[in-house]
């Protein structure tokens, strides 16, 4: 298993207690993070930009996505737009925080 699949597993096995993320004033929750063995490309007529994985959701199905210069991003599936959220997966999972940090 490489440094990223470990990194994302171990969020996967934390996420209990460790599932906010805080960008400026927002905080974003983690619902649930899909293993890197399962990611696949987004096909969807809502994505038309970068190809993109779903890396995990929020408790509303809002998606989090990791996109192929590496970047993740929020997809708010009600505005229909996305956010950058971390340079990197491993930015954004080492990010997450407990609620009460």
């Amino acid at each position: 298993m490489d440094n990223q699949a470990q990194a994302v597993e171990r969020a996967i096995t934390k996420l209990h207690q460790r599932r906010i993320f805080k960008k400026g004033k927002k905080h974003f929750e983690v619902a649930s993070l899909i293993p890197i063995t399962s990611w696949r490309p987004v096909t969807a007529d809502w994505w038309t930009k970068k190809e993109a994985c779903v890396i995990g959701e929020d408790p509303f199905g809002n998606l989090f996505l990791r996109v192929c210069d590496g970047t993740v991003h929020f997809w708010d599936r009600g505005k229909q737009e996305d956010e950058v959220l971390a340079p990197s997966v491993r930015a954004f999972l080492s990010a997450l925080c407990a609620l009460d940090d």
